[in-house]
């Protein structure tokens, strides 16, 4: 289904995508082994040591009414891949995997312009696999090998693209709530005091429900308000 390219070393998949996108075709997707100038959300660094899944998807669609929730796809096909292996994932909105409380999956999407117009979008994906000491990462984190999975990174690059497409044409037509029952039943924030920070802005509430947009709905003191975009602490 998908064309894909594998690199022992890369600075960035996800640059390189994006410097390329024009020569590749649709659904294109790069791995490597390692990175060395990996990029998460908010121009966060990603250290990308051996023994991780690093990869990105290139996206040329035609109907681009909810880019938005392509992440949440992702996250969501990461948490199933996972749950194959006897493992409980579970989502942090709005597109981390997590196995209990650590971090086991990060999700990148950015957008290409040409002409004023949205040429492309490339999602980066970094999974950790078989890395033995994540005591580097900032924050709690964990990888597969240490919760007792052994798997090729290739194999589970696949079994994740194949859950991903399996969506991905529903997703762009309808958006969130196509997936909405399946991610809500892995995310278990809901009813919990949380915070959301939006840069150095934090606002802290009961997380009560994720909108058909994939939106999360913030029950605050000064009422229920809808959060675009943040980093969810808990």
């Amino acid at each position: 289904m998908s064309n894909i390219l594998h690199f022992e070393t890369l600075s960035s998949t996800q640059t390189y995508l994006k410097e390329h996108f024009k020569t590749l075709d649709d659904k294109t997707v790069v791995m490597a082994d390692e990175q060395t100038a990996g990029r998460g959300r908010f121009d966060r660094k990603w250290i990308s040591q051996p023994g991780g899944l690093y990869f990105s998807v290139l996206l040329k669609p035609t109907q681009q009414d909810f880019l938005a929730n392509l992440t949440q796809l992702m996250a969501l096909s990461l948490c199933q891949a996972v749950e194959s292996y006897s493992l409980q994932p579970n989502l942090k909105w709005p597109n981390d995997v997590q196995v209990n409380g650590k971090k086991l999956c990060g999700i990148l999407s950015e957008t290409v312009m040409q002409n004023g117009k949205i040429a492309c979008v490339v999602l980066g994906v970094g999974v950790n696999v078989a890395q033995t000491d994540l005591s580097h990462v900032g924050q709690p984190a964990v990888s597969l090998y240490e919760l007792g999975v052994r798997i090729d990174t290739q194999d589970l690059l696949q079994q994740v693209l194949d859950l991903f497409f399996q969506k991905y044409e529903a997703v762009l037509s309808e958006g969130f709530s196509t997936i909405r029952s399946a991610y809500l039943e892995r995310f278990p924030f809901l009813g919990k005091q949380i915070a959301v920070k939006n840069g150095t802005t934090a606002l802290t509430g009961i997380a009560q429900d994720l909108s058909p947009r994939g939106t999360l709905v913030l029950q605050t003191p000064r009422g229920s308000q809808e959060i675009l975009i943040g980093d969810l602490l808990v």
